[in-house]
């Protein structure tokens, strides 16, 4: 006859209190759980500029993200938006990605305020895997707000701001960065460049826009000279060091812009002054080269409708090379 082996006796049907009813800590979140798989399986990939960093951003940073719910939360929306662009732009389940990674956005917001007064060793990685993670919801969302391009420009604006003011709490522990598995993460277009005291080659490709800086000398006062004048400066810089790589710009370049133009320059463009978006204009041709991340896919074409939209008639010569680069055709119109 066959030995009956008995049931352990921690695994009987228990009759405690706890089988009068399901525990809400076992309850489980199945969306969740299929983001968190979309992430580490495939949305990390996407992040990665190489294998070696790969690792970093799916299971470092979600180990991490474990003890952060700010970061956890930015990389279900990260998750979500990756899953949206997935889908039919008509379809119901793209919308309810769509849906689904803005609750998680600014939870993942809400939490940081409420929990992040300041920068220290216990939480700096957390807190720049958390900068990381904004900017390619950033770049998305721009893309995801339909055909309202006032609407539009005022998400671009309140995204910009914000990648701007959590970039100088991480900056103070650069060293700390490189020394550790973080900079694994940091792509090679960005190292070994003092971006305060570099000088603009004698030529660049932007030569409309130099054009466009010696008439600006001509009309405007010297703060928006100088903000002008700054962020064409950084913006050349930015295009030399792309034009240097075999590879394509990577997202840290491309943030290395937005970090570095002044507030003032900032001030102009939320303004909706000519000279700020132009000078936008000719900042998303940068992010047209760098288009192999699903994340910057239409976001050159969305900030160039913007700046069309929004630029005088008389000011509008200055837009057709990036009409070009963008679009082929200074006078092809924005596709709707």
């Amino acid at each position: 006859m066959p030995v009956s082996t008995p049931i352990p006796s921690s695994l009987e049907t228990p009759t405690s209190d706890l089988a009068a009813g399901p525990d809400l800590d076992l309850c489980l979140n199945v969306t969740q759980i299929r983001l968190i798989h979309h992430y580490t399986v495939v949305t990390a990939k996407t992040l990665a500029h190489n294998s070696d960093s790969e690792e970093v951003f799916a299971t470092h940073l979600v180990n991490t993200a474990f003890h952060y719910p700010f970061l956890l939360h930015a990389v279900l929306a990260l998750a979500a938006l990756h899953l949206s662009r997935l889908e039919e732009p008509t379809s119901k389940l793209h919308k309810e990605y769509i849906v689904l990674a803005e609750k998680h956005h600014v939870a993942s917001l809400a939490d940081f305020r409420a929990s992040v007064s300041n920068i220290d060793n216990t939480n700096w990685r957390a807190i720049l895997l958390f900068a990381g993670a904004l900017f390619p919801y950033f770049c998305t969302a721009s893309v995801s707000t339909g055909n309202d391009l006032e609407y539009a420009f005022g998400h671009f604006l309140s995204n910009l701001a914000l990648t701007r003011r959590v970039r100088p709490m991480v900056t103070g522990f650069y060293d700390e960065i490189m020394s550790s598995e973080l900079g694994r993460i940091i792509p090679e277009d960005v190292k070994g460049m003092n971006w305060a005291v570099a000088e603009a080659p004698v030529e660049t490709e932007l030569v409309q826009l130099r054009k466009f800086s010696e008439v600006v000398h001509q009309l405007y006062p010297p703060d928006i000279v100088d903000a002008y004048g700054y962020a064409i400066h950084v913006l050349e810089l930015v295009f030399v060091r792309a034009a240097g790589s075999a590879k394509r710009p990577s997202d840290a370049l491309l943030k290395i812009w937005i970090y570095l133009v002044s507030d003032r320059y900032v001030e102009l463009l939320s303004e909706r002054q000519p000279g700020s978006l132009i000078i936008l204009a000719h900042y998303a041709v940068l992010i047209r080269r760098s288009e192999q991340c699903w994340y910057l896919e239409g976001v050159a074409e969305r900030l160039l409708s913007i700046t069309d939209a929004f630029v005088p008639s008389e000011w509008r010569s200055w837009l057709e090379w990036p009409k070009l680069q963008i679009r082929g055709d200074p006078t092809t119109p924005a596709s709707t």
